[in-house]
């Protein structure tokens, strides 16, 4: 009977109908029974209001909670909003909503559906650079760039309780909100030179050849002693194919190495450097606060970051051998 008094909780019913329902399915006997449910017992009537006003926060043990209230709520507030209004813990809101089929789901973007050629490029590309990972190693000389839009007004990208097979309710930025592009290029031992761009320029052939300008001189500034022991750079960033940059890229002596496309999980990238969600929450009022607060928190993150994540590569390369080209966990 208990296992029935939760079905009917689990179904939003008020205790007048799960009443009706209870008394259709058991008869007469079930109006009169006194029940014992999480050590309180009393009649059919009293334990149903009880129960469809409650939360099951473990096994075998309910909580009386407004639950109209907690369904009015739950899908415009926070849980830890909800829970503290309510009187209960964060845990019991979230075990009621699993209870009832939800899932947890935040907005993210989903990887592109490869095609047959797409996963054989991939790993076609991963078996050359493995190889020749372990011939020689390379990591050491590689320099990665990458570009993001940081926007100045950062909501907080929260999770939202839905059903399996629904979308995310979860708030995202305004990408039509003034904004500015993160230029930035590093290495195994950090940041070595970043530019924020405007959002009305745009990174074109010539922009892209000044940048590249600008990182070669800060590469003999912050890195002298590899500079003094290698000729070459290597760099995982895709280039521009003009004919100003190549020849640029020919006078430096720099390789850029096979990078596939639609393979953000092969490359060590903005998405992994700025973890925990950096710019949640975070609003900026010009250009100068962006450039401020990048050169601090730059500053704040250590080597071993950046290490890291240059030289799991190899690893994300092996996944993609043997996952034949498909996207990897």
């Amino acid at each position: 009977m208990r296992e029935a008094l939760l079905f009917c909780f689990n179904l939003k019913t008020s205790a007048a109908e799960s009443h009706r329902m209870l008394v259709e399915a058991y008869g007469d006997n079930a109006r009169k029974q006194e029940i014992g449910v999480a050590g309180f017992a009393g009649s059919m009537t009293t334990i149903l209001t009880w129960v469809t006003r409650s939360v099951k926060i473990g096994p075998g043990r309910l909580r009386t909670i407004n639950c109209r209230l907690f369904w009015t709520r739950i899908n415009t507030q926070s849980q830890k909003m909800v829970a503290e209004q309510l009187g209960v813990s964060q845990a019991a809101i979230s075990m009621r909503l699993r209870a009832t089929g939800k899932v947890q789901k935040i907005g993210k973007w989903v990887p592109h559906e490869l095609n047959d050629r797409q996963m054989e490029w991939r790993q076609n590309t991963c078996q050359i650079l493995l190889a020749r990972q372990k011939r020689k190693t390379f990591l050491y000389r590689i320099v990665i760039g990458d570009e993001r839009w940081i926007y100045f007004q950062n909501p907080k990208c929260k999770k939202s309780w839905v059903d399996p097979a629904q979308p995310s309710t979860s708030s995202r930025l305004n990408r039509f909100g003034r904004k500015t592009m993160l230029c930035v290029w590093w290495d195994q031992e950090g940041v070595i030179y970043y530019e924020l761009l405007k959002s009305d320029k745009i990174v074109n052939a010539h922009c892209y050849h000044q940048q590249l300008i600008k990182l070669h001189h800060a590469l003999r500034k912050k890195r002298p002693h590899y500079q003094k022991r290698y000729d070459n750079w290597f760099s995982l960033t895709t280039s521009h194919t003009s004919t100003m940059v190549q020849n640029y890229l020919n006078t430096l002596n720099w390789e850029v190495l096979p990078h596939p496309a639609y393979s953000p999980d092969l490359a060590f990238c903005l998405s992994s450097v700025f973890v925990g969600h950096a710019f949640a929450e975070r609003h900026f009022d010009s250009y100068e606060d962006v450039r401020k607060w990048l050169d601090e928190w730059f500053a704040s993150k250590v080597e071993e970051l950046f290490w890291r994540g240059i030289h799991k590569l190899p690893e994300r390369w092996e996944k993609c051998i043997v996952s034949e080209g498909k996207y990897f966990e």
